[in-house]
């Protein structure tokens, strides 16, 4: 996360340097020299913190400068954002730019008021200068730790496997390989390749040993050789040890990849020979193009079986058959977990540790390594209240976990692109088993400013998607459902990745579930908290104080039966001013007569991208909403009525208010929301072009609108005119209108008359409703 982050500011000053509000900053003394500081500490600590993001899991003093390094670098980036928001309220609010005098004014010294502050040039500049001098003293300290300025793909695997393997350890497999041996023993083609695919932990090695101690065990082949790709696609290494296999002796004194593979090639020509690649990660095609070519000397068939993480490796190597690994019921992970904790206990015994056992198998949810490594620890444990505290303990908080559950994980982690790393440990806010929606999650990554590497905003979606299917294509997503494209929509994370992601995140990520019916509060104090979701899970009020709130930029809400009081609400916004992302679910539990008054206070979270606001009552938004110009995602549910002003949300991209029947109109200000691309609904006037509420010419200006749209008429009339400013035929994006018309009056002439003046483009969907 340290790296995506650090070349994400570097970005934004690269950007904000060469604005003219930027220069009219440099006019404050000294801040041309300390942005120039800035940059340069910036640029030097990008070289290494690739390399200090794999040391910091086995140096904990490594961790502790990372944390320090992102820590400077989020203040860095709110001042930015500070400034840039302070440019724009300038920019855009009409009544503050007519109490400016027509004379030229330094930039520099104009006050602003963001959400109840009051900010000068020299409060950021000062802010800058105290930035710079932490950051100073990071980039001196980096210098001690000796860190590569080479970038790190991934770290290497530092145990290697082979085709030895006790098999009686090995359960609930025998089916499958049983199936990979008569795909492996069939005449079919010279070459033909066998891929096992499945995350890590699930046994996929471990099924590939069953396997060669099968084949050898019938002398299907005249040679089986194993051979550990894991981290590096290393040619010439791998030629060297196919060729040991094959009985050749060290082949040492071959040099060149040349006379390897033509050794080999000679060696295949009149033998069968089988070959496991256990654990590859290349999506290199070229990486197998010429060893490919020395196999098909093979006159009698060559048979490869290859283990991986990667879907996108099994299209590479051209499988001829897939097999995708399923989860272990917890029936085999209890019959594996209890073939290593019993070792050596007397019968009465495990008879008392028997149900504790099987629920901490259940914990391993079908991951057989998770199943042989708690074993493990518990055949170190003698007694029953040691088993009962690893049952009630996360994968994270166990002793074993870094060392020997989340090493092979990490392999999957640092072999990810630092942008989409950043990406992925974001996933650990969500509850365990929580069901991702593709979109959902991209929207989530938007608003945090993890896909700013493009500008425009349909790109960001396109590189959202990329980014989900990249971390689906490498099994850290599950259970994934696809549309009748192909495309999938939904995911879920293992809960072995999610603890492993926790860990990794630990203070920087908390979680909290609450099942108590007891009044509480929250302490972030003691964390460095930047994103927190609570789940209440049982009749509960809302945190009356959540404490260590100031730097905190995500709060998720979720459960359906909790109060929260309006103090709570006010000392929340009040104090949480960094927030980018608020998604709160409001009470179930009162009375359907009372409203919701969400506080004024709210108007302090300037930084503020996605707000949603999901209540069960009447709920009532106050004016100070649109003090929120960086509000890009605003969707409510039983809002009563729209602030007035919500021209003033220039930046807003989604507005969802499709649950909102409360809602007699909508404000006139949201023609004027020329970002606006999804709208699921709004009640316009058809008969005029009122002054004050939404008319359907004011459709005029929004052309990014895409998808569909529940488009409400009112009036007993129509005016072509009006309709005619709409527009429609500019909205390119925009496929389909869902119309009701609220008039008792609406008949086929008043249809008829409307689409005539829309005027829509061919193939335009228009549905009555």
């Amino acid at each position: 996360m340290a790296a995506a982050l650090v070349s994400f500011i570097l970005g934004q000053l690269a950007t904000i340097t060469f604005e003219t509000a930027w220069q009219e900053l440099k006019l404050v003394i000294g801040v041309e020299e300390e942005v120039r500081k800035l940059q340069s500490n910036f640029e030097a600590i990008q070289e290494v913190v690739e390399d200090a993001e794999v040391k910091q899991v086995v140096d904990k003093s490594v961790k502790r400068w990372i944390d320090k390094l992102k820590d400077v670098a989020y203040d860095m980036e709110d001042v930015l954002d500070e400034w840039t928001t302070a440019l724009s309220k300038l920019k855009t609010d009409e009544a503050e730019s007519a109490s400016v005098p027509k004379k030229k004014v330094r930039l520099s010294l104009l006050p602003f008021n963001l959400g109840g502050q009051v900010v000068r040039g020299y409060d950021i500049s000062d802010k800058i200068r105290r930035i710079n001098v932490e950051l100073d003293e990071i980039a001196k300290e980096k210098d001690r730790y000796h860190f590569a300025r080479s970038e790190i793909a991934q770290p290497r695997r530092l145990e290697r496997t082979t085709a030895y393997v006790d098999v009686s350890e090995i359960k609930g497999r025998n089916d499958v390989r049983d199936n990979i041996v008569s795909k492996l023993t069939s005449d079919e083609g010279s070459i033909q390749t066998v891929s096992i695919i499945g995350m890590c932990g699930i046994g996929k090695t471990a099924l590939a040993q069953l396997v060669v101690n099968h084949v050898k065990g019938q002398n299907s082949f005249d040679d089986v050789v194993w051979v550990c790709v894991s981290d590096f696609f290393d040619q010439i290494k791998i030629a060297r040890e196919i060729l040991e296999g094959l009985g050749c002796g060290s082949s040492r004194d071959l040099i060149s990849l040349q006379g390897l593979l033509d050794n080999i090639a000679e060696k295949v020509r009149d033998r069968k020979v089988f070959i496991v690649f256990d654990d590859v990660w290349t999506e290199r095609e070229a990486d197998w193009e010429a060893l490919r070519a020395a196999l098909q000397h093979c006159k009698h068939g060559i048979r490869i079986l290859v283990t991986t993480r990667k879907e996108s490796v099994v299209k590479v190597i051209r499988s001829s058959h897939v097999f995708r690994l399923e989860l272990l019921s917890d029936e085999i992970c209890w019959e594996i977990l209890k073939s290593k904790a019993y070792f050596g206990r007397g019968e009465s015994e495990r008879r008392d540790l028997e149900d504790v056992g099987m629920r901490i198998a259940k914990k391993c949810k079908g991951l057989a390594l998770a199943a042989k490594e708690l074993g493990s620890l518990l055949r170190q444990k003698r007694r029953r209240v040691e088993w009962e505290r690893v049952l009630n303990s996360g994968f994270w908080e166990l002793e074993i976990a870094e060392e020997y559950i989340f090493r092979p994980l990490l392999l999957s982690y640092y072999d990810l692109p630092s942008t989409i790393r950043r990406c992925l440990l974001y996933c650990a806010i969500f509850p365990k088993d929580y069901v991702m929606g593709k979109d959902e999650l991209i929207v989530h990554w938007k608003m945090q400013g993890f896909l700013n590497s493009v500008d425009d905003d349909s790109e960001m979606e396109l590189k959202g998607e990329e980014y989900f299917e990249y971390l689906a294509d490498r099994s850290l997503f599950q259970d994934l459902e696809r549309d009748d494209y192909g495309n999938i929509f939904v995911g879920k994370m293992h809960d072995l990745v999610h603890d492993c992601l926790l860990f990794m995140t630990k203070d920087e990520i908390v979680t909290k579930e609450v099942d108590s019916k007891e009044t509480w509060n929250l302490d972030l104090v003691s964390k460095r908290a930047r994103h927190s979701s609570i789940k209440i899970s049982q009749p509960n009020s809302f945190p009356i104080c959540i404490n260590g709130v100031e730097k905190l930029r995500t709060l998720i809400t979720i459960g359906e039966s909790y109060d929260v009081t309006s103090e709570g609400l006010k000392k929340l916004f009040s104090e949480a001013k960094c927030l980018r992302l608020l998604d709160f679910q409001l009470p179930r539990i009162r009375k359907v007569s009372e409203e919701i008054q969400v506080p004024e206070e709210i108007g302090n979270l300037i930084h503020l991208r996605y707000l949603t606001f999901l209540s069960y009552q009447s709920l009532e938004l106050p004016e100070s909403v649109c003090d929120l110009r960086n509000l890009e995602y605003l969707n409510i549910v039983n809002c009563s009525e729209l602030p007035k002003e919500m021209e003033k949300l220039i930046n807003l991209k989604y507005l969802y208010t499709r649950d909102c029947n409360r809602l007699s109109h909508y404000p006139k200000g949201i023609g004027r929301l020329t970002s606006l691309q999804r709208l699921d609904r709004i009640i316009a006037r058809v008969d005029c072009n009122h002054t004050k509420d939404f008319s359907v010419g004011d459709f005029q200006n929004l052309d990014l609108l895409r998808g569909d749209l529940w488009l409400e008429l009112e009036g007993n009339w129509i005016n072509i005119e009006e309709v005619e400013r709409a527009k429609l035929h500019k909205k390119i994006h925009l496929m389909e209108l869902r119309v009701v018309f609220r008039s008792n009056n609406a008949g086929h002439e008043m249809k008829d008359n409307f689409i005539k003046a829309l005027n829509p483009r061919p193939n335009f969907h228009i549905q009555f409703f």
